[in-house]
């Protein structure tokens, strides 16, 4: 008896033993509104409960998820609610494990647990007797179930299946709900809900209920984002702004959106966002813990197999059953595709603070350009595909085209993360290669200050050549965009450097550039002076100078000349495998046999031009320029509308029109917008058409369309 209570009530370092929390459930506090949202999963939850269990589905349901992320609310939620409908008549007990406390004396395991929860399910007479505790407890467990009176028990904060195993009842005709930051379902078995952050309006509806007072939406807004949208964080942040009326949201974002202090800021009283992660992270091995603290340098929340291998240094295997361990201690989530994964924005900040205390600079450093030294010459590899056919690197043009979209993010994140390193040849190449992805996909914005990065880094390596290079993305970015004056400026800047350092092919292509600028902002003859020069100086882009004297010839109507000039156009860029310029050709060629069709009613012409529109779309979607795909779907919509009639025309329209609302392109989507309006018109259906012109005539006012606007405002006059 001596020997069964030191083993019950005292642990080996001679501490006070801590009695478990055994509580029985009721409807109580059902009725506090400061629970929000998770409907769906309540109702997954109350249905496993209510639901008869097979082979196929158990009576243990885990709840497993990061800390923080609200298991135990929701299911002390769930749990009441299933009471409330009298699904449990023979009782409900929480049981609180224990299995994340710092001390692992407080550890909670069932021997524990079944004297205090005999007596929570109301049995008076409890054997003295330790080791017939656990007898007893099955035992009235059973004769409930003979009774037909299903228990709820709900094991709170499991770390192992040993706290949860020796609870679970013989018959299924009871309930176990457990709740663990560990994968444990497979070892128990149990069928297992992994909880994610909340959405966006549960996020705010829990910070406004939190707050107990309105808060303007746009801080709302700002806050769930800073939290991450992580329950703990949220409540934390309500906590503060209830406990301060003078503190504004505008204000309590702004302290919270410096990353170095935001941790600092999510604490309130004896509630600390800190703490929760740290409760998983001590619980790690020092290999994973390594992990955990190195992957926290990768450039954004997305991580791939390949940069947790450069990160760690360790082979793809290694790296990956470590990335699985973080997983299933959700200290990392799932990603979008296979072999991704992800890290919380604050647990992402409490690992780099472990990191900073742990890692010296030199091994942070050394681990970060590893990984940034394959992202650039991947990127470098994956951009020779737009317009080139590489001997190394990715096998095909479709592999290379989903690497940048997979690694998007990290390569744009990659650039502040180079320069703040000094790693200046790095900043500059990743500007170079990546920006001719990001143009293609229409991300302007992140290009913009990529390239002036990129431009700052070179000058400071003395790297001439990739400033030279920036300078001419830069001019091809505001073309697409637009903005022609910049796009003129920073091409001859490009021009002038690219000559003075000699590289007369890089100088031709920037006079090619250029000459395309000036076609936009002043007509075709201006560009043939530098087409002229470039193509005087250029060997093997002399394709790409055919092509921009194809298109200035077709807008001077100088069709037969511009026909002849892309057809040799086409056959140097099919050669090179130059994709994307073989896609603008493509295009250009099929509007210059639209044209001539229209001209000379030729039935034929009219056919090639589709058949050449359809290899330009096709083309541009190898390479991901949805700019391209939107612009030629237009003018292949004006072929098909002679041939097929109005109704196929409006679906190439509207499929233009979703490219173009895609990219939040307002030019584009005026174009598509007014494609669609005057079909409609052109075809008497006056009152269908008329939103679509008043729109379109809306979407353009910005932009010189001179002889679009004129037709639209005919149309919409003639009603």
């Amino acid at each position: 008896m001596y020997q069964a209570g030191r083993d019950l009530y005292i642990n080996g370092g001679a501490s006070a033993f801590v009695p478990p929390t055994v509580v029985p459930l009721n409807r109580s506090g059902l009725e506090r509104q400061d629970f929000v949202g998770r409907n769906t999963e309540i109702e997954e939850i109350l249905s496993r409960l209510q639901t008869i269990p097979d082979d196929d589905v158990g009576s243990v349901l885990v709840l497993s998820g990061l800390g923080g992320v609200g298991k135990t609310a929701l299911a002390v939620r769930a749990a009441r609610l299933a009471v409330e409908m009298e699904a449990f008549p023979g009782g409900a007990i929480s049981v609180d494990l224990r299995g994340y406390e710092t001390g692992l004396e407080l550890n909670v395991f069932p021997h524990q647990v079944y004297s205090p929860a005999l007596k929570a399910l109301g049995v008076d007479k409890i054997d003295p007797i330790p080791e017939n505790q656990g007898p007893q407890f099955h035992s009235e467990l059973d004769r409930r179930a003979s009774q037909n009176l299903p228990v709820l028990i709900l094991l709170d904060n499991a770390r192992t299946p040993e706290q949860v195993l020796p609870l679970i009842p013989n018959s299924k005709v009871h309930r176990v709900v457990v709740t663990s930051r560990n994968a444990i379902a497979p070892l128990l078995p149990a069928t297992n809900l992994r909880l994610n952050v909340l959405p966006h309006e549960d996020a705010t509806a829990v910070l406004e209920s939190q707050a107990r007072r309105g808060v303007p939406s746009a801080g709302l807004d700002r806050l769930a984002n800073l939290c991450d949208r992580l329950p703990l964080a949220l409540s934390i942040v309500g906590a503060i702004l209830a406990s301060d009326p003078e503190l504004s949201a505008g204000e309590l974002a702004d302290e919270l959106s410096q990353e170095e202090e935001r941790l600092e800021g999510l604490e309130h009283e004896d509630v600390a966002i800190r703490v929760a992660f740290q409760r998983s992270y001590t619980r790690l091995s020092e290999f994973h813990a390594h992990a955990f603290r190195t992957l926290a340098l990768n450039p954004s929340a997305d991580i791939s197999i390949d940069a947790a291998a450069l990160l760690t240094d360790v082979q793809h295997l290694k790296a990956k059953r470590a990335l699985r361990h973080l997983l299933n201690c959700h200290l990392l989530e799932s990603g979008d595709s296979p072999n991704r994964w992800t890290m919380h924005d604050l647990v992402r900040l409490y690992a780099l603070e472990q990191a900073k205390k742990t890692d010296s600079a030199e091994s942070r450093h050394a681990a970060q350009v590893r990984l940034l030294d394959d992202f650039v010459k991947r990127s470098a590899s994956a951009s020779a595909w737009i317009n080139h056919k590489p001997t190394e690197g990715f096998p095909s043009r479709v592999a290379a085209m989903e690497w940048f979209a997979a690694e998007a993010s990290n390569l744009i994140a990659s650039v502040r993360i180079s320069n703040d390193l000094g790693e200046y040849d790095i900043t500059t190449g990743l500007a170079v290669s990546l920006v001719a992805y990001l143009d293609n996909v229409a991300d302007y914005s992140s290009s913009l200050p990529i390239l002036f990065a990129g431009i700052e880094a070179g000058k400071k390596s003395g790297n001439q050549e990739s400033v030279a290079a920036a300078y001419n993305n830069l001019g091809i970015l505001y073309t697409s965009t637009r903005k022609y004056r910049d796009a003129v400026r920073w091409l001859n800047k490009a021009v002038a450097l690219f000559h003075r350092l000699g590289e007369s092919d890089e100088e031709a292509n920037s006079l090619i550039n250029l000459s395309g600028a000036l076609r936009m902002m002043l007509g075709p003859e201006a560009s043939m002076d530098p087409l002229q020069r470039a193509m005087t100086i250029s060997g093997r882009r002399s394709g790409f100078g055919l092509t921009n004297l194809g298109i200035s010839l077709r807008e001077s109507g100088r069709f037969k000349e511009a026909e002849t000039a892309l057809r040799r156009a086409l056959e140097i860029h099919s050669r090179n495998g130059a994709r994307n310029a073989e896609a603008s050709t493509l295009a250009q060629l099929g509007t210059v046999l639209l044209e001539v069709s229209q001209q000379t009613r030729s039935r034929r012409r009219l056919e090639e031009g589709v058949y050449y529109l359809q290899e330009a779309i096709t083309a541009y979607k190898d390479v991901r320029d949805r700019s391209g795909e939107a612009a030629a779907l237009i003018n292949y919509g004006n072929a098909i509308i002679m041939i097929h009639g109005k109704e196929k025309a409006l679906q190439v329209y509207r499929s233009a029109l979703r490219c173009f609302r895609d990219i939040e392109d307002d030019h584009g989507q005026g174009l598509a917008t007014g494609a669609i309006g005057l079909a409609l018109a052109q075809h008497g259906d006056g009152a269908g058409a008329r939103p679509y012109l008043i729109e379109a005539q809306r979407l353009l006012v910005p932009f010189h369309e001179p002889d679009k606007k004129r037709m639209i405002a005919k149309y919409l006059k003639l009603g």
